[in-house]
């Protein structure tokens, strides 16, 4: 699929948003839903290839065999290239792949993550993963990834099931930067407690009232900002856009 083709609903969306102000909940919150929707349906394609070659117990069970190094990590390449031949790759800042015991399994970007344990490359993420259900896709807000490296990135963590038992995650995660020339100029995303999470303007605000956010509107250093509810898949935040 490619990128054009992937992002055309999410322009759609937010030339709707930019142009009216009458949209009704429902229609809106199925709207903006779709800006993670396009990763979502992406990152499908690759979890159907991880079940269908049972990539995640091949290869938890090959890393055992080596105690972790890399030589039988060849013996899955081929299923892994179709896995990756299946995605968009230029969407990701990187893609992982990690056991039902938080074990990289997987790097896109990075073959020196695999074997470690989640924990030891983000304790964020990690804790993020080890606290969800298995029933439905979940996104987390943006954090530094690779950790100090300046980059933040969404987080969208698909869960693989094989015969109802649970494998593990395939794990996108997508850099901010990627929204910047999408939303409309000065969007702010917030969660339900005031917390900002994405501001395209680096001196705003970094936390906002949380009872005003449950407004249609409010000002924010001088200009009046819109507010609509994003409600997706485990998210419950706010988009607030001039």
């Amino acid at each position: 699929m490619k990128i054009r083709n992937l992002y055309l609903p999410i322009l759609i969306i937010f030339f709707v948003l930019s142009c009216s102000t009458t949209i009704t909940t429902k229609s809106e919150e199925r709207l903006i839903s779709s800006l993670f929707s396009p990763y979502v349906h992406d990152m499908g394609k690759a979890v159907d290839i991880i079940q269908k070659h049972e990539l995640i117990a091949n290869l938890t069970h090959l890393m055992n065999m080596d105690n972790g190094g890399r030589k039988y990590y060849l013996l899955e390449y081929e299923h892994i290239s179709e896995m990756i031949g299946n995605v968009t790759q230029r969407l990701y800042d990187d893609l992982l792949i990690v056991n039902n015991s938080y074990t990289i399994l997987y790097s896109m970007k990075n073959i020196d993550l695999y074997g470690r344990r989640l924990s030891q490359l983000s304790p964020i993420l990690h804790y993020f993963i080890s606290n969800l259900p298995y029933d439905d896709v979940a996104i987390y807000k943006p954090f530094e990834y690779p950790p100090l490296s300046g980059n933040y990135s969404f987080c969208i963590c698909y869960p693989v099931q094989l015969n109802d038992r649970n494998k593990g995650f395939c794990i996108g995660l997508i850099n901010q930067n990627k929204f910047y020339d999408i939303v409309p100029r000065d969007t702010i995303i917030a969660e339900t407690n005031g917390e900002v999470i994405f501001n395209i303007v680096e001196s705003g605000p970094l936390n906002l009232d949380e009872h005003k956010l449950k407004q249609s509107s409010m000002n924010i250093s001088g200009k009046n900002y819109n507010i609509r509810p994003l409600k997706y898949k485990n998210i419950s935040w706010y988009i607030l856009y001039p």
